[in-house]
């Protein structure tokens, strides 16, 4: 209990303290101009930010779009056409999200994942209500930065190849804290790729996709009497 409770007031008062600095954080987000966005009548990738509805976002990609040579797990998704990759603590990602669990996690923990899913279609992650889609247009050399970002996240073996922890699971690099959650993992992504986003204020998806969408597309969503009729023209 002892233990719990300072990794409990540790992760409090590291909270309290970003939270001092997180205007003036934001306040240097600006556009990387030599990235993004890009220049009118040059080719452009499209990244798609996806919030799952509760705490966690994750990134999607057109496999076709990612450069060759870069992101090489890719490959465990041949056969479809969008590949969404997401980052989080071990235990808060692959378990029952419990008290204890959390704590441990927002104290800082090393132990991090990856999870990636393909699919055909874009519809497939707005079936669901509390699912969104923000798409922004990236600059080529944007995008192989966001590509490298998202690689440079596996933990590899001694011969360089991810470490697979099962079907969609692979094992991550980098430590996930309170102030470092799956969400400023997304943002870091956009950063790297020139975005005017400030990743230190996107702790959670709101603040992440309030961002976003200045500067991204959201995906439209209509309902018919059948149900609930998903519409996407992102590219």
């Amino acid at each position: 209990m002892k233990g719990q409770a300072e990794r409990s007031g540790r992760a409090i008062f590291q909270i309290t303290f970003f939270l001092a600095i997180l205007v003036v954080v934001a306040a240097c987000a600006g556009p990387v101009n030599s990235l993004y966005p890009p220049r009118a009548g040059e080719p452009s990738r499209t990244v798609y930010v996806i919030n799952h509805g509760a705490l966690h976002t994750g990134l999607a990609v057109k496999r076709a779009d990612i450069p060759r040579g870069v992101w090489p797990a890719q490959r465990d998704f041949s056969g479809s056409r969008y590949l969404e990759i997401g980052w989080g603590e071990d235990d808060g990602y692959r378990k029952p999200l419990t008290s204890g669990i959390a704590l441990n996690a927002l104290a800082g923990s090393k132990r991090t994942v990856l999870l990636a899913d393909g699919f055909d279609t874009l519809r497939t992650k707005l079936q669901e209500p509390k699912f969104s889609v923000i798409a922004v247009d990236l600059s080529v050399e944007g995008f192989k930065r966001l590509s490298r970002h998202v690689e440079q996240t596996y933990a590899t073996d001694e011969a360089g190849r991810p470490i697979r922890l099962g079907k969609g699971w692979y094992r991550a690099r980098g430590t996930y804290s309170a102030f470092h959650t799956c969400n400023t993992w997304v943002a870091e992504g956009l950063r790297r790729a020139g975005c005017p986003i400030a990743p230190a204020w996107c702790l959670t998806p709101g603040p992440l996709l309030h961002q976003a969408r200045q500067f991204g597309r959201v995906a439209p969503r209509t309902k018919t009497e059948g149900g609930i009729e998903t519409h996407v023209d992102l590219r």
